[in-house]
Order: structure tokens, then sequence, then C-alpha cells
């Protein structure tokens, strides 16, 4: 099998990663077309590390040293009445707890210094602490550089080139640039999208459209998670790395201009900034497989930088899809893999809706304008809500939504909710 992956990014390496690594006899190709990446400090979440060592053959310890990651213990939401924390320390038991624990449901005190995980919290000369089950914050450059060697390594050739024509025959790719054929051509082209034909289903809900990101110096003790803190026409990010911390202000161009946006990140932290505008466009393909060509990436979804969803979501899709690849393809299985990857982007998209939904902190015209929107009934997260105004958490509430299709678990839907007041 012959397979022609598009872009050079995040999505396109760790895609030519897993799949090298898992068909080692197949002929895979990255055309890279100096597209560039955004290059934000990217976030995971807990699984992304055991993903890519199973999948992708990466070697935890050439990963850290290449990388130098900072682990990632959760997120701190300064979002609603006070903060709260998400973490990826699974203590959180569900029987009888719901009106004794406090708001970070898995810390004694609810803070991160009272964590299971405090033990090893991160600085700035101690970042080998990091395990298989941690998140972790990554520096783009390093990133993009690291996973550039392991795929060559692997034996992916690289061919530094653009796609300039594509033959096609209906849906079908026939060749690229007249000359790179392939059995199947994987679009990691980002927002792009050079490849895939499919429609492009928005995400009414996230009505985010920009981030403008900035980077500051390290004047604090590096922290082991992300910052999540509301602002008045969206959010802003903080993201911990060795050297650095990155920025960035999400928010809606309806609600506030770019200048504007500048000139409140720059009150909040009280100093000028430089920064870098990144605009985007919330939703999924109505196929992330359509025919031979397959999205993953941003040319197939994008779900608003709140939870750090972008990587886990490629290495996921990237793993199903290299699964169906050794079984065998038919209809069957990739009406499947539409289905599957499709319900687990919705899933992720209404878990963060909820977090603009129920935040009730700021009274300005974003956020009361965002108060109002009603949850979709019969979604995830519709049920979910509905399930819990009239019964505790419990086994029966675990075993009725909580399935691999919903990576955040109990715990995770639970933080937010408690921690919004819901």
């Amino acid at each position: 099998m012959k397979i022609i992956i598009s872009g050079i990014g995040s999505a396109g390496l760790l895609t030519a990663a897993i799949m090298k690594y898992k068909m080692p006899d197949n002929d895979i190709i990255i055309l890279d077309g100096g597209e560039g990446v955004i290059g934000v400090g990217e976030s995971t979440v807990g699984t992304f590390i055991n993903d890519i060592m199973i999948h992708a053959g990466v070697k935890i310890n050439d990963f850290i040293k290449d990388v130098k990651p900072v682990a990632k213990y959760g997120i701190e939401f300064d979002f609603g009445e006070k903060k709260f924390h998400y973490t990826f320390d699974k203590t959180f038991n569900w029987k009888g707890y719901k009106d004794k624990l406090p708001i970070g449901f898995n810390f004694k005190g609810g803070n991160f210094g009272n964590s299971q995980f405090s033990k090893n919290m991160i600085t700035k000369s101690h970042h080998d602490v990091i395990g298989r089950s941690h998140g972790v914050h990554v520096n783009n450059k390093r990133f993009i550089s690291f996973l550039t060697k392991h795929v060559k390594e692997l034996g992916v050739n690289i061919i530094k080139e653009d796609v300039n024509t594509i033959e096609r025959d209906g849906q079908t790719i026939k060749s690229i640039n007249n000359k790179y054929k392939a059995d199947y051509y994987i679009d990691c082209t980002g927002f792009n999208a050079k490849l895939t034909r499919s429609k492009w289903i928005p995400y009414k809900s996230l009505i985010n459209d920009r981030a403008l990101l900035f980077m500051t110096k390290n004047e604090h003790p590096i922290k082991p998670y992300t910052l999540a803190t509301t602002m008045n026409s969206g959010w802003l990010w903080q993201i911990d790395h060795i050297d650095s911390t990155n920025n960035g202000y999400v928010y809606s161009s309806k609600y506030i201009t770019d200048d504007q946006a500048k000139k409140e990140i720059e009150n909040k932290i009280n100093k000028k900034i430089e920064s870098r505008l990144v605009k985007f466009k919330t939703g999924r393909r109505e196929k992330q497989w359509e025919s031979n060509v397959i999205s993953i990436g941003n040319s197939g979804s994008f779900i608003e930088p709140l939870e750090s969803t972008s990587l886990n979501i490629i290495t996921n899709t990237s793993i199903i899809l290299t699964d169906i690849f050794n079984s065998g393809v038919n209809d069957y299985l990739i009406n499947r893999f539409n289905s599957t990857i499709n319900e687990r982007l919705d899933n992720i998209a209404d878990f963060v809706s909820l977090h603009f939904i129920l935040n009730k902190k700021l009274n300005t015209s974003y956020w009361k304008d965002y108060n109002k929107v009603k949850i979709k009934e019969n979604t995830l997260a519709y049920n979910i809500i509905e399930y819990y105004k009239h019964n505790d958490t419990n086994i029966v509430m675990t075993s009725n939504f909580f399935s691999e299709l919903n990576p955040f678990g109990l715990e995770g839907w639970y933080s937010i909710l408690r921690g919004l007041n819901a």
C-alpha cells in the first residue's frame, strides 16, 4: 500500500509516525509544502505520551531529552465564581461524595499543592519526572523537529514539494502534481484543506474565531498545569515551557477587535506585547474519510483550544485509521470510521461549549450572549446535565454516559459541572 500525506505539521508527522510504525512494509510519503505551522505552545491530555509510545514507537527518554516538555497535571480554570481545577489525577470516587468534595475534587483543599502529584511538581531544573500517563506542555518547534527526525528514522520519505495540481475522478484523487500517485491521500494541510472536498459543518455553540498569541519570560516557578482565565470576550491561556511562557487570547471578532484584544491583554498583564494573530473556524467535516481522501488535524476538524484536545484527536484518528488499513478496507469500516470520529468530535465540542455556557463570571456582552445559549437536546452534554439534575453521581451514570467516545470521563464532566456550579 502507498500512502501520501500532505502537510508537515504535527498532524502530518504524527500520522506518518503511527502509520509507518504499525505498517512498516508500506510506502509512506510526506509532501512538505512549506505550509508552516501555527507554532503555538502545544498541550496534551494524559493519554498522549502512552499513545505515541505504543503506536508510534517513541521512546519516552528521547522525547523528554529532545522536546524538553513540562509535565501537565491538569488545568486551573479562573472561570465562574471561583477558581477550580480539572486534573488528570483520577482519585475521584463517585460513591457518596457529591456534597463533600471541594471544587477541584481530587485535591485536599482545592489546589495543586495538595494533589497526589505534588511530590513531582516541576521546576526549571527538574522536568524528568514525566511518565507515560502525564499530560505535557511542548514547545511546537522542538516537537516538530523531534517528530521529523523520528519519522525519517522509521523510513518515511519527506519530499519538499507543495500541492499545485490535483487530478480527480469525482471525489477520488488520481494524482498530485501529475506524478505522485497513491492508494490513499491524507490531508494534513491544516485550515487550507487542500485535498478534501467534504462539506464543513460549523459548531454553532463555539463562537470564537481568533487567537492572539504572545510569548512572555518565565517570571515565576514553572507551573505544571495550564491556566485558563476568563477575559471580556473570550479567555486567556498560559502554558509554561522550560524556557518561556506561551500565552493566547482566544476570542470572537463579533465582540472585540484585534486591537482591542491586544489592549485588554496589555492592561491585564501590565506590559506591552509582541503578538501574532491566528484566525480559525470551529467545526468538522461531514466525512473525515471520503473516497480515497482522509482528513486529519485542522483540515478535518477544529475544536477551540480550551481543553487541549487537538494532538489527542490526531493520534486517536491515526490509530483507528491504521487499524482499518491493517484489517482491510471496506465500505462498512469507512462508514464506522466516519461515525466514530465524528461522534467523538461532537462529544468534545459539547463538553468544551459547557465551559462558556455555564461561565457567569463576567457580565459583558459576549458572556451575556453565551449564557443565553441553550444546550441542544439529546446531545451528550444535555443528557448528562439532565441526569445530574435529578441524581447523584453513581454507577448508572458512569455506565450510561462514559464510553470510549467520551474522552473526559466522569471526572472531567463532574469537575466542570461542579466548578461552574451547574
